[in-house]
């Protein structure tokens, strides 16, 4: 579904931009569009060269800078950069901040698309980091085509951390910081990132492995810029950033909210595809107030949510419901990373690569009949023993799982050893979020579906296991 009316209410690419009036004011557009059967012209957005085609002509027409856009870099997404810098625009008009704003641009890319869209839309004065070398070499060729090199300044990032290198010779102070950090942590994680639920993708693929992996991917960037802030509170007004996963986006809003940081978040809808941007404050600047999160008339789906009973001779609290469902998890194989614990609140990040919950009511129903059969010889010695084509019946029930392969029997899975079996090299068929609490006198399972090929269902089914074995 395209999110266009979504798009910040100041966006000029609300409004789609005119392709026939670009291949007539640019010779290179109009090489790389087509005519369809009804006169609309067209461009494949599959092609990672039009796509530089068409960003480099739209920089040109609309805010007439002269962007060179290597072709082993990411190709910019103009609607959403402008939704990200009109959003800091927001910020800082709520905090009465107008005049000579400094803003930090972190990983400033190639194109420094951000630090030019500010210096030449709202003549701010950006400086623009960089780790890559070459990246920083291209980055600053953009700044000097432009003659920007009064607003724009560049810094490379030889250093291991975010923002502290910045102020290890320069005390200024700067408005916001901004950032656009790399998705993910491998390769691998980059090509099973995408559901196989969802339509593919309408645009190709851009981006070098330096612009889109990072060591603990965008999750432990995010929180190492966090704690890299704490120390730095005074320097920079608003910190932000861009989150392109909104279960990422979740996890660093309970990171806020636990430490009592001031914060906010938004959406950047454009075309198919929705991003986050998320701010905090150590100044008295209450932002969620000022600049609340959009009101979103689309879907929200609500998690699910369980009423975890007492267990038999036990504690009635979140570590012993902790402790129950790390057993279940791994009494089906299911992998299961420790994502946050603090207080009376766990939250778990659990992937199944495999069905392994199916036919668990025959299979309870036959353990059910062992024991009667036991209890009565226990009570009458003299009767004959359980037949043992029933016991060899029951054995093979309980140890083979749907796929009935060995090598995918149950075992245990730690927090430090999840995703480490040889299944795990399969794409998983439910990725889902399990948040354990404590509200009043009840402990609460609350479960988000993130992701897999089993849908919502497999993760029901998952739960519903969850309720026949909770005792």
């Amino acid at each position: 579904m395209a999110l266009n009316k979504y798009m910040h209410q100041r966006n000029i690419y609300r409004v789609p931009p005119d392709f026939g009036t670009l291949a007539k004011l640019h010779a290179e557009f109009s090489s790389i569009s087509k005519v369809d059967v009804t006169g609309k012209v067209t461009i494949d957005f599959k092609d990672a060269n039009a796509l530089r085609v068409l960003t480099k002509c739209l920089l040109k027409t609309d805010f007439n800078l002269d962007v060179v856009i290597p072709e082993d870099r990411l190709v910019p997404t103009l609607p959403l950069r402008l939704n990200y810098i009109l959003w800091l625009e927001d910020l800082l008009i709520s905090i009465k901040r107008n005049d000579d704003i400094k803003g930090l641009d972190i990983g400033t890319g190639a194109c420094a698309i951000y630090p030019l869209l500010a210096a030449v839309k709202n003549k701010w004065n950006m400086l623009g980091t960089e780790t890559d070398p070459e990246s920083f070499v291209k980055a600053e060729e953009n700044v000097q085509r432009n003659n920007l090199q009064g607003l724009v300044k560049l810094k490379k990032n030889a250093s291991k951390s975010i923002i502290s290198h910045v102020f290890a010779d320069d005390k200024s102070v700067f408005d916001f910081c901004m950032c656009n950090p790399p998705f993910y942590s491998n390769l691998q994680e980059l090509c099973d990132s995408r559901s196989p639920a969802r339509l593919p993708p309408k645009n190709g693929f851009t981006g070098s492995p330096q612009e889109l992996i990072t060591e603990g991917g965008e999750l432990e960037f995010c929180r190492k810029l966090i704690r890299e802030s704490k120390e730095y509170k005074d320097s920079i007004l608003i910190f932000t950033t861009m989150v392109g996963h909104k279960y990422n986006l979740n996890v660093l809003i309970q990171d806020l909210k636990s430490e009592n940081i001031t914060h906010t978040h938004t959406e950047f809808c454009q075309g198919r595809v929705t991003r986050w941007g998320l701010a905090w404050t150590f100044k008295e600047y209450d932002i969620y107030e000022l600049v609340p999160p959009r009101d979103k008339p689309r879907k929200k789906p609500a998690p699910t949510i369980y009423l975890l009973p007492e267990l038999p001779n036990c504690t009635y609290n979140v570590e012993t419901a902790f402790t129950k469902i790390k057993e279940l998890l791994n009494s089906l194989n299911i992998s299961h990373k420790l994502i946050d614990k603090r207080g009376n609140t766990v939250t778990l990040d659990i992937i199944a690569h495999s069905n392994t919950w199916s036919n668990q009511r025959r299979k309870r129903r036959q353990q059910k009949r062992v024991e009667t059969e036991a209890k009565k010889r226990k009570q009458d010695p003299g009767e004959d023993k359980i037949d043992n084509n029933d016991k060899d019946e029951l054995d093979v029930s309980l140890k083979t799982n749907t796929s009935g392969s060995e090598s995918e029997l149950p075992h245990e899975i730690t927090d430090g050893e999840a995703g480490t079996t040889d299944s795990t090299n399969n794409p998983p068929i439910v990725h889902a979020f399990f948040k354990l609490l404590k509200n009043e006198n009840d402990v609460l399972l609350e479960m988000e579906f993130i992701k897999g090929s089993a849908g919502k269902e497999g993760l029901h089914q998952i739960v519903q296991f969850i309720k026949n074995n909770w005792k």
